[in-house]
């Protein structure tokens, strides 16, 4: 496998590649959502690289090597030697469920010969908890899932991801990789610290969340933050909400918005009625710790031929602010700086849990390495 990386920023354009990868089959471009729309940059990309199919996701924030960014566009070139490469771009629009839009991306799939699925989708309407269900529910579990929901600088308004030259801000791209020579690692790690009693949820549809041991989730919540209550919504970034899974592992949920007359309380994840929950607090070295596991995780034998993809929370750039640069370079230093690193600030990270079971993640680092 062969990876070439080029940045564009506003003051001088694109960088040259060191080493034109004409053959490469797909580039992967993260960009700032008010820059990655622009109709020039397409183009370029297709003379550089006029084998690829060329994907955009826009971003809260973008990382090159160890690098944080911002506004900028991060163009990672691949090509795989031994390693077949199939592409799929869908609108959700044009399905009436996202747990059926994730159907039939299993479907298109559905392989012996699959060896991982890249899943990149738009991260401001759609329920991707519901999308990877769909997609598990026809590949089964054997296969990993990662990927993760496009960002627009922390905005919940308008995301892209997009297919070559097609635009659009309802798209999802699916990325089949197969063969058996295909390395894969993967981890998604917090950081976080629960604090409080265990509850029980006992009222809530899909991702919103009415009620927590019967009484009202968002009085309940309100409690719990004491005087920051009237930095609501935005201090519900500073306290997620954790799923206690009956085999020891978690996933976290951000709160996209609350409602002041119903007492509901709405998550980029939904949270099953039944579930046992807590509630978290932010700890900057435990968060920067947990972004070094999950690169410990992933971390295959040889890193220096690999290709190392980062897709972290727009929520923990919000909290971390000027120290996020230390979660990547936790991430960086792990892989000891072997290898081609790129990544995104995401709405959501799509990642199997410890149990092997992939699912959407918030306020998480979540780390894939590809090698050959």
């Amino acid at each position: 496998m062969k990876t070439e990386q080029i940045i564009w920023n506003a003051s001088s354009g694109w960088t040259s590649p060191k080493n034109p990868l004409a053959e490469a089959q797909l580039v992967l471009v993260f960009g700032g959502i008010d820059v990655i729309e622009k109709s020039e940059h397409y183009p370029i990309l297709h003379d550089l690289f006029p084998a690829a199919n060329v994907v955009f996701i826009s971003t809260a924030g973008e990382i090159a090597g160890s690098e944080f960014l911002e506004n900028s566009l991060v163009a990672t070139a691949i090509h795989f030697e031994k390693t077949q490469v199939e592409l799929l771009h869908l609108a959700s629009d044009n399905f009436q469920s996202d747990f059926e839009l994730g159907t039939e991306i299993g479907m298109r799939f559905n392989n012996t010969e699959l060896a991982h699925l890249l899943v990149f989708a738009q991260g401001h309407s759609l329920n991707g908890d519901f999308l990877v269900s769909g997609i598990r529910n026809v590949i089964g579990n054997d296969i990993a899932i990662t990927g993760g929901l496009a960002g627009d600088a922390g905005r919940f308004n308008r995301t892209v991801v997009s297919l070559n030259d097609e635009g659009g801000n309802s798209n999802v791209v699916a990325i089949g990789l197969y063969g058996k020579d295909l390395k894969i690692g993967f981890g998604s790690k917090d950081g976080w610290d629960l604090f409080g009693p265990i509850r029980h949820v006992t009222q809530s549809e899909n991702n919103v969340l009415h009620s927590l041991d019967n009484e009202l989730a968002l009085d309940l919540y309100k409690k719990y933050l004491g005087s920051r209550a009237q930095e609501l919504p935005g201090a519900a970034l500073l306290f997620p909400l954790c799923i206690l899974k009956e085999d020891g592992t978690r996933l976290v949920r951000t709160i996209l918005s609350i409602d002041e007359e119903k007492k509901t309380m709405t998550f980029a994840g939904n949270v099953p009625e039944g579930a046992r929950v807590q509630f978290m607090m932010a700890n900057f070295d435990r968060i920067i710790d947990g972004a070094a596991q999950a690169a410990q995780s992933a971390k295959l034998e040889n890193p220096e031929d690999s290709l190392t993809i980062m897709v972290s929370c727009v929520g923990r750039k919000l909290i971390m602010q000027n120290r996020i640069d230390e979660e990547v370079e936790a991430v960086y230093e792990t892989f000891g700086g072997k290898g081609t690193y790129c990544g995104y600030y995401s709405n959501g990270e799509i990642c199997p849990t410890t149990d092997g079971f992939s699912a959407l993640h918030n306020q998480t680092m979540t780390v894939t390495t590809l090698s050959e």
